[in-house]
């Protein structure tokens, strides 16, 4: 009797554990950025300028004054709105993070609100290369003739471009896709998910490292000399529901 007994709690045991580890596979979730810990009125203290050299948080003057971004509240949740006609890059780091590992979390997840776009603009075109808002992960270094530059796969809401638009740039090491257009739905709120691993393979023909350098964004509209508006919130990468 005490073994049939030890079998069962041996086997209850058993299940259990599978059952919460698949659970946890089925629940892992990282995040990256949400801005609910920032300063409402100033830039993110955990991004960088495009090369990750330096937080632009603490940049003074008129150099301060070319990031036109800021943390925004609205019923109680805080998110990161960019407002203006030129605008830079900002950068997360991503490479030391211990928590990333897009091999288990393939699933980027990230929120826009489009409220002004650039007039005209389009990615494919060098004199009207504006965009309402763009998400970038960049990957490990490329080649451009003699230069390095990352591989680097950016998401863009389009003010011309249709949905699913794709394009290659810098000798193929930008590869872009345009998964929102125009202005409908200008206002509210939309929630974008790619799976970054499959789209890498797809884009570049191998394997990703586990760990990206960095997501960036970016709003622009100098080159078309629009005001551009727009808010950027919860970026996450999540596991694959099985």
């Amino acid at each position: 009797m005490l073994i049939i007994r030890a079998i069962a709690i041996i086997l209850m045991c058993f299940f259990l554990s599978n059952s919460i580890e698949a659970q946890s596979d089925s629940e892992k979730i990282v995040l990256i950025e949400d801005f609910e810990k920032e300063e409402i009125g100033n830039l993110p203290s955990s991004w960088y300028n495009q090369k990750g050299e330096a937080k632009p948080i603490y940049y003074e003057g008129k150099l301060r004054e070319t990031y036109n971004y800021a943390i925004k509240m609205e019923d109680g949740d805080k998110f990161l709105q960019f407002e203006g006609n030129r605008g830079k890059h900002l950068s997360y780091p991503l490479l030391e993070n211990d928590e990333v590992n897009i091999h288990r979390t393939p699933i980027l997840s990230w929120k826009l609100r489009i409220h002004e776009i650039p007039i005209g603009g389009n990615e494919d075109d060098g004199d009207k290369n504006d965009v309402a808002a763009s998400v970038y992960i960049a990957f490990d270094l490329g080649r451009v003739l003699f230069k390095k530059v990352p591989k680097t796969i950016r998401y863009t809401w389009s003010s011309t471009l249709p949905v699913g638009t794709e394009l290659s740039k810098f000798y193929g090491n930008q590869k872009i896709i345009v998964i929102g257009t125009g202005d409908k739905n200008l206002g509210e709120w939309h929630t974008f998910e790619r799976n970054i691993v499959e789209d890498y393979k797809r884009l570049f023909g191998d394997e990703p490292p586990s760990r990206p350098l960095a997501l960036l964004i970016l709003s622009d509209g100098n080159n078309t000399k629009s005001s551009v508006k727009a808010d950027y919130d919860d970026f996450i990468l999540k596991s694959v529901q099985k």
